[in-house]
């Protein structure tokens, strides 16, 4: 059994535990859709609704689920070096507000519907993103998004950020009204 099967299995044997790590992943893919802690899946979908020990893991994951949620924005620079290597990411995350999920998906929604951006939404959890600016396919390149999550998320921008921000995107990314 590789490693991935084996923590699935030590996941059914503590669900409590196991709720925590779902709700880790789920909030860390919630701001950066590419932050699986294994691999292609994520954990969430290892798991079948229909099997007793994994139910109990799901039912452990909804009530971490259970505690104030935020308003995240979201932004992230891919920069290449003056030799042209692609330097480590530049990253930005500010909390916005605080509320319960179906209440601050509404309010993204609501904004962001007004302004003619799409709206992500899972139904299942309580999720909604709206993106500002995608990530595009070559270096360099910027993202921008708004998404809900569990409010267990710092604030934090890495130095220089801001002059960074301001000199490589290019064009005007929409901005919403929620801060």
């Amino acid at each position: 059994m590789g490693s991935l099967p084996a923590h699935v299995e030590r996941m059914r044997a503590h669900p409590e535990i196991a709720g925590k790590v779902l709700r880790l992943e789920y909030t860390a893919m919630s701001l950066n859709p590419n932050a699986r802690l294994y691999g292609k899946k994520s954990l969430l979908e290892l798991f079948d609704p229909d099997q007793p020990r994994d139910r109990a893991c799901l039912d452990a994951f909804q009530r971490e689920l259970d505690t104030p949620w935020a308003l995240y924005r979201v932004r992230r620079l891919f920069l290449l070096a003056a030799d042209g290597g692609r330097r480590p990411v530049m990253r930005s995350t500010q909390q916005l507000d605080l509320g319960r999920p179906r209440q601050l998906a509404h309010r993204l929604t609501a904004v962001s519907h007004r302004h003619g951006i799409e709206v992500e939404r899972d139904h299942d959890y309580g999720r909604a993103r709206a993106w500002l600016r995608h990530r595009g396919e070559t270096w360099p390149m910027a993202e921008d998004l708004i998404t809900t999550a569990p409010a267990r998320v710092t604030d934090k921008q890495d130095k220089n950020f801001e002059t960074h921000w301001r000199a490589h995107r290019s064009g005007a990314a929409p901005q919403l009204p929620l801060a």
